[in-house]
Formats: structure tokens, sequence, C-alpha cells
């Protein structure tokens, strides 16, 4: 049996009806004494993972893989006893006659203990998901954690992101409130592997490797593996780990399955009701059980609102005196929407020969409305009225609003091929991935005042607040139009990627095994990003354009003045429709931002790796290697003041391309030890790479608001060592407890150095962003999971569980430049989360508490000046109502502490953004069929 075959699509089932079936021989090309079959919960209707299968009288053993099916080959002829068993269920026995020529088939169905006795168990809902999420974590040869479906096909959370930080030592990076970006035990999430059924995806953004997983709806997955401790049989690029998105097939289950959802969407700021459904059938079409189809669809739209305030560059503006230089107020207004589909083809002719194809579609729609009050408060000089106020006494302010109409897309299809010869199992697959994200709308409007403003500032006691503000700020009239630039931009992915896997399995019942084989990826991405900017030929307020809306009434609370909003359409409309001659192209302007950003990144890998799997006793020992060769050319534009004179101009803009390679060698040892069923005692040494985000190292530079940021074509690729130990104990099928250490040792980890008041490529700048290479980094962390029901207590209390893990990091890396020790980039010392459920009859409920630690997001100069994402709890509840068997009714509410995001300046009271967040509901029904 393999060790790790990451989401292979399932074959047919076949199941005993009450107890167990041995049926005739099959004749053909096996080999004499073949025994296989396939392991099936009678009580989740499921195949059975990780189930021990034993020949009693030889004591050869072998564990069921994720369909739930074994293989035992030249057994001598005559008669067996098999006993099947697994942690939580009764175990059965049954007797096989294994022939002289030929195979014979034993499958058995296996029930939950209780079930046997004749007693009632329902497993519905988010117990179906606990059950298989231990099952696979409980089979799988390397540290990971499982999320899981349910039993009316859904994840625990309606976003995949959010479903995945109920795990140990796993955060999330959130947009809008929403989370996005996965975590794991605190790497950057570029530096994840990310995988739909075992097979690669496109990338949609320009800037890194990372995939949003709020773009893939949880309506179509089935489960979500992270692998934290990858085998050589894994792509490299897993520095933080590999997540499988895994998607159902009609062979997960016994019978035709159908799914359906609908749900409202709520939330407080915005005040609006957004909507959701689901659909999913799948089905086995012939009598022989060949052929099998998953078709799904799922669709959502969602408003949000949030309002964010950013005291901006804090300064020693007098001995011993911080302040912030600058004030920012954003008010956004969001609506999202996401659609998705699947297709998933299954036919098996035989035993030996398993032909699939997986098809995914998804796409995500953010229409986002923002409106701006910026205020560049120190021009002039400042005055300090009391101990913890200053007066600054040349201010000036810009009126802006950014309209961002963005989408997503990503587009998978994977043919794939598993034949079996015997001993020797032959896995092929191709994939083609589609990515792209196409911006058709980017506008931004600006007016600005003159430098004569004055106002006071109070800090000291959270966000800085003014305690007198110009009235001269809420004058529409005081504002003239500084420029207006419509943007656009298009980033095209295409990735076609073919791998193939060669398995022999040792002929003695056991899980030992050799397995070899090679992959190719050929990626293609273009950016092409155009930016016009138009400047005003005469003065024009922004109260001449007829634009202005009313005051935003109660801004954060009441505790900041916004003053009038904008008709973003209506000012438009009165410069290109009504008075186009008051408008002038700046084409120098232009002609810079349209190559600035664009890039073209051809990048191929060849990979190869050889590795063995070997049982000796209760010990199974995997080794290997694998060998990725990247090689990539990139093409963009290099930026450079030839001329000295302190200007860019277009002469100075000229086309670069370069190309870089490199090879790595990755050794890799997992060790598996399990004493009993119920105990796994692992231990993993591993190597892997992190290849450099596209925007860092293609030689581009974008400019915002005075804030630069440039790529860096020197940089090196990360590497990483790492040794890992866990332990676990399985006392029943739905518990788990868990403790595991890890140490990570980084080279060349790439970080962000944040300059202040600089310049580059002629820019004056208030901030330039660039990555760098640091020398090294480590980390070593403790991480502990329990999932227990708490069956002793009394009924009704029986009904209660508890989930709960806590991950510890600590951490450092040394920065050219910096003498001090640094954490590791967005690495949170702590994070922990936590779960109170009650599941009794028809009720299911549960309230989740997840917290993660602050994390540094970007190194200045000096300590001072490096930025940090603060620490943040959030709150979120759920309960469940079956209405009859297969249909319920739910509500959640999510952060229901209002939490915000806050960002700061190297100490906590220097906050340099703090985005507020109302509280989401979400009210429907689920039903399988």
């Amino acid at each position: 049996m393999r060790l790790s075959r990451s989401a292979r699509p399932g074959r047919a089932l076949r199941i005993a009806r009450a107890t167990l079936l041995a049926c005739a021989c099959i004749p053909g090309a096996a080999m004499a004494g073949d025994l296989g079959g396939t392991v099936v919960s009678s009580s989740l209707d499921r195949p059975v993972r990780g189930a021990r299968v034993m020949v009693v009288e030889t004591g050869q053993s072998v564990s069921t893989d994720e369909d739930g099916r074994y293989s035992m080959l030249g057994l001598n002829a005559g008669r067996y006893t098999l006993r099947i068993s697994q942690p939580g269920y009764e175990p059965v026995q049954l007797q096989v006659q294994v022939p002289e020529t030929g195979a014979i088939t034993a499958d058995a169905s296996i029930a939950l203990l209780g079930a046997a006795a004749g007693d009632e168990i329902v497993v519905t809902g988010a117990r179906t998901s606990r059950l298989l999420s231990i099952e696979r974590k409980r089979s799988l040869s390397v540290v990971s954690d499982i999320v899981s479906s349910d039993g009316i096909g859904k994840l625990p959370d309606y976003n995949t992101a959010e479903a995945l930080q109920r795990l140990p030592g796993i955060s999330v990076e959130i947009d809008q409130s929403e989370p996005r970006y996965v975590v794991i035990r605190g790497v950057d999430p570029n530096l994840n592997q990310v995988m739909i059924d075992g097979n690669v995806v496109g990338i949609p953004e320009a800037e890194g490797r990372r995939v949003a997983l709020d773009t893939i709806p949880s309506d179509l997955v089935g489960a979500i593996e992270v692998v934290k401790t990858v085998t050589p049989d894994y792509d490299a690029n897993a520095i933080g780990g590999s997540i499988n998105i895994v998607t159902p097939t009609a062979f997960d289950q016994s019978g035709p399955f159908t799914y359906v959802s609908g749900r409202g969407i709520y939330n407080e700021v915005a005040d609006k009701l957004g909507f959701g459904a689901s659909a999913m059938h799948g089905q086995v079409l012939d009598a022989e059980g060949t052929f099998g189809v998953v078709a799904g669809v799922s669709y959502s739209k969602r408003f949000i609102d949030t309002e964010l305030v950013d005291p901006r560059s804090w300064e020693e503006v007098d001995d011993g005196f911080w302040a912030p230089t600058g004030m920012r107020y954003y008010d956004y207004s969001i609506m999202r929407e996401r659609i998705g589909a699947i297709l998933n083809l299954d036919w098996q002719p035989s035993d030996n020969a398993h032909f699939y194809l997986r098809n995914i579609y998804n796409e995500f729609t953010d229409h986002e409305g923002r409106d701006q009050f910026d205020y560049d408060m120190y021009r002039g000089d400042a005055a300090f009225p009391s101990a913890n106020e200053v007066t600054y006494d040349r201010g000036r302010a810009s009126r802006e609003f950014r309209q961002n109409n963005q989408t997503q897309k990503l587009f998978n299809i994977s043919p794939g091929a598993e034949l079996t010869f015997g001993n020797i199992e032959l896995d092929l697959n191709y994939t083609f991935a589609h990515a792209e994200e196409h911006t058709p709308v980017r506008d931004d409007i600006e007016f600005r005042t003159g430098s004569s403003n004055v106002s006071t500032i109070r800090v000291g006691e959270g966000l800085p607040t003014f305690t007198s503000i110009d009235e001269g700020l809420f004058d529409p009239e005081a504002y003239p139009l500084r420029r207006i630039r419509l943007r656009r931009e298009t980033i095209d992915e295409d990735l076609h990627a073919a791998k193939a896997d060669l398995t022999y399995n040792f002929s003695n019942a056991s899980d030992s095994f050799l397995k070899t084989g090679v992959k190719f990826i050929d990626r293609t991405k273009d950016r092409d990003n155009y930016q016009e900017q138009w400047e005003p030929t005469q003065d024009v307020t922004f109260g001449d354009t007829g634009g202005v809306l009313p005051e935003i009434e109660g801004y954060y609370d009441g505790d900041y003045r916004f003053g009038p909003a904008m008709d973003y359409q209506g000012v438009l409309d009165y410069f290109y429709t009504q008075n186009p001659g008051l408008l002038e192209l700046d084409e120098e302007r232009t002609g810079f931002n349209d190559r600035a950003s664009d890039y073209h990144i051809n990048e191929q890998i060849y990979a190869g790796y050889a590795m063995a799997s070997l049982e000796l006793g209760y010990l199974t020992v995997v080794g290997g290697v694998r060998v990725e060769v990247t090689e990539g050319r990139y093409d963009a534009f290099a930026i450079r003041d030839t001329d000295g004179n302190g200007d860019i101009e277009l002469s100075d803009i000229a086309p670069l391309s370069f190309k870089k390679s490199y090879t790595h060698v990755l050794p890799s040892v997992v060790m598996n030890y399990r004493p009993s069923p119920e105990v796994a005692l692992r231990a993993a040494w591993t190597n892997t790479i992190g290849r450099p985000n596209y925007s860092d190292v293609v030689p581009t530079f974008e400019e915002e608001d005075g804030d630069g940021e440039a790529g860096n074509p020197n940089l090196q690729p990360y590497t990483s060592m790492g040794l890992d130990l866990s332990a676990e104990y399985y006392p029943d099928v739905e518990s788990v407890f868990s403790l595991a250490m890890f140490y990570k040792r980084i080279d060349n980890p790439i970080y962000r150095q944040r300059i202040l008041d600089t310049s580059f490529a002629g820019v004056d700048l208030l901030s330039l962003s660039q990555p760098q290479n640091a020398d090294a980094g480590e980390l070593f962390g403790v991480e502990a999971n329990v999932v227990r029901r708490l069956t002793f207590l009394p009924g009704p209390l029986d009904g209660l569980g508890v989930s709960a893990n806590v991950t510890f990091v600590d951490s450092e890396v040394t920065v050219p430049g910096r003498a001090d020790k640094l954490p590791f980039f967005r690495q949170s010392k702590w994070i922990a989360g936590g779960a109170l459920f009650y599941e009794k009859g028809p009720i299911e409920a549960r309230v989740a508490l997840n917290y993660r630690d602050d994390y540094l997001t970007g190194v200045g100069s000096t300590r001072d000046s490096d930025a940090y994402t603060g620490a943040r709890t959030v709150l979120d509840a759920r309960i469940a109502y079956r209405v009859m068997e297969g249909i319920e009714l739910f509500g959640s509410v999510s952060n229901i502490g209002k939490e915000p995001l806050v960002e700061y300046q190297s100490v906590s009271d220097r906050i340099i953004a703090r985005e507020a967040y109302g509280v989401n509901v979400d009210f429907g029904f689920s039903a399988s069929f």
C-alpha cells in the first residue's frame, strides 16, 4: 500500500449489505493468492480509511487506503481468518478461501461501537465531519490536520480559509473581515503549496504565490488536508506546508447523494442582506458500478462595509514625544460575489484500471468603493500645548475616491489514470490550470487643499484624536482637483503540469513499497497594468462638480469627523461628459505608469524523486530524495534616472530581460511508530524550498499616495530544513489528543524593508518597500490539540464536547544592517483556538474562539520604524436544528465581539491602522437526499 497518494479518486465500492461478504475468484492476470477488498463504515455509509486488515494465522496485516481498499499479494492457498479493526469500531472477522490461482475479493462492513449491539446511533452534520477528519489524520503517515465535509455535504464553515483556522497551528490573514490566506505555523502564506485533488493550481494575483482560499466556495469541498511534513512525492515548495483541497467523487458514498442549501447573509455595518445557494449531485450511472459522476454549483453574494483609521508615519516630533504626522480615514462599501462549479467523472472498467477527469471552476468578483480623507499634518512646525498634545501649523489634506472592480477566476481540468499490474501501480496525470485577475475599473479621483491648515492632535490614549481641527478641511470649495487616474489591469496565468508515479508494492501484505516519479510544470504569467493620469487645465474644486454628498455621520462611532462624501460617478460625469475640456492627459506620467509594473514570466520546473517505505513491525520508515530544477525567464522594464536630474522620464524606462536557474536536492525521512491502533508516534526530517514572489523578483515599481513598492531581481530562493516530532492518541473514533514539536531553519528568508522619507527612480516617497534576503531565520514551536466528546457526563449534558488547540512558536531572524534579532516575518508567537460544542438529538451548537498573537509585517531601518499586525481574538457561534432526517435549519454569527484589525509601528500604542468590522450573520437550510 502507498504512503501518500494525494486525493486519489475513489473506486467502486463492493459493500456488504449487513455483515461481511467473501465472493468468488476473479480469474485473470493477478498472481496466485491475491486478496483484496473494501472496508466500509455502515454507520457513515462511507469507505473507512486506515482500518487494519490482519491475517490471524500469519500475523500479516495491511491498512486500507483513502478509498477504503486493501490488498494482499502472494498468499499461499488455503483458508484464512481476516480480522478488521479500527479504533472506535466493533472489530469483525471473516473467513476467506484463497485459491491456488486467481484472486479473491473480501469486502467488509464495520459499525461504530454500540451500533452493532442494536443501539441507535445517529451520525449527521458536524459529528460526521469530525469523525472523518480524525480518521484521515490518524491514517496518514505524515504530520497533518484535516477538515472534512459533514453529513449534508458542507464544511463546518462557509469560507474555506475560515474552516482551516480551527486547526492547530493555523491562523489566517483577513481581507475586509473575511479570512482569505492561510498561515501554517506562522509561515508566510506565499510559502504554502496549494493543490486541488492533488493537482497544482494557478495563481491569479500579481504579487505573490499565495492562493486566496476564500475564492473557492466551501460548498464544493469534500475535505481539506493540511500536511506539515511533506514526503518526496509532494512538490517541494512547501516550507509552510501543503494544503490539498479534495472535491467529492461518486464513489465517496455507497449510493447516489444530493445536497442543496440556501442561506441569507447579513452584515451589520452594511445593513444589507445577501444570499447564497448551492447544489450537488453524485451517483454511479451504470449497473456494473464502473462509471460515476459528481456535478455541483455554488453561488453567493454578500455586502460588507468597514471603516479604517490610519495614523500615518509616527515620528519623534520632540525629545521622547512620538506622534503621527498624518491621519487617513477610509470608508468602504463592498459587494462580493462568488461562483463555483465542479464536474468530476470516474470510470473504473476493472479493479486494475481507473480513469478520471477532474474539473473545477471558481469566480470571485469584488466591487469596492472607497471614500477617503487624507490629512498630511506635519508640513511646517510642531508646538506642544500639553504633555500629550501636538499642534501642527501647516497641513495639507485631500479627498479621494477609488472605485475598484475586480474579478478573479480559477479553472482546473485534470485527466488521469491509475493502472495496476500485479505488484506495480502506475499513476498518470495532466493538469491544465488557468488563473486570472482582471480589473476593468480602478479609478482614483483626488482633490487637495493648500498647506495652511492648523490642527491639534492628542496621543497616548489608543487611537490619536483631534482636540481641534481646521474647519476649512470640511469645506468642499477648499479642495481643487489634483488628478484623476483611470487604471485597468489584466493578470493571466496558464499552467501545464504532467506527472507520472510508479509504485512497486512488496508481496508480503505490508505497507512497504518503492516509489518513483517525475513531474514537469510550465507556468506563464503576464501582468499588464495601464494607467491614464488626467490633470486639470484650470482650477476646479470639489464643490464645483456637484458631486458632494452629505457628511458621513457617526464615522467611527463619532470619534472622527469624516466630512462630505463623494459621488464618484457624478464627479466623473462632470469632467468627462459635461466638461471634457477641463482635463488634459499627462502623457509622460501615463507612459511611465503604463510600463512601470508590467512583466512577463515563464517558469519551468523539472522534478524527479525516489522513495521507499519499509514496515518493520510497529515502525514504518519512509525515506527518499526529491530533485527540483527551476528555470525562469523574467521580462519587465528597468527604471533608472539615467541623466541624474532627479526626474524620471520615458527615456529612463527600458525593457529588461533576465534568466534565473537553480537546482535543489531535497532528502527527507519520515518515521511512524504505532505500538497500538490508538497510538501514533511520528518523526520527520524534511527539506523544502520557497521561490520568491513574482513581483519581488522582477524590477517593477509602483507608487501610490507617496508610498512606493519596488522589486529586486537579485533575490535568492528560500531553503528550509525542518525537524518534527509528534505523539497522537486516539481513544475512540471521534477523539484525539496530540502534541507536536517542530523546528525550522530557513535560509535566505525574504523580508520587506521599509524605508521612510526616501526616493526611488527619481520619485520622492514617504516610504519605500522593497524585498531583501535576510541571512537566516530559525523557529521552534510546540502545538497541542485535543478533541473530545464528554460522553461520561449525565444526560442531557453527554451531548457536550470540546476541541482546543494552542501553538507556541519562538523565532528569530538576522537582517542585514540591523544588529538586533527580529522575530520571523509574519510569525505569531501564540496561536490558539477552541470550541465548546453540543450534539444531541436534533440539535447541534458550537461556540468557537480563535486567537493569534502579534506578528512582524515590515522591517524598517531601525526598530522604531518596524511595522506589526496586532493580536486578534474572534468569537463565533452556530446552531443547527434537524427538522427531519437529512434536513436542517441553521444560523450563525461571526465576529461577535466586533474585533478590529490593528497594525502598529514598533510599539502597540503607535497605531498605524485600525479597521473596524461589524457582526456577520448567516441563516438558512441544508438538505441531503
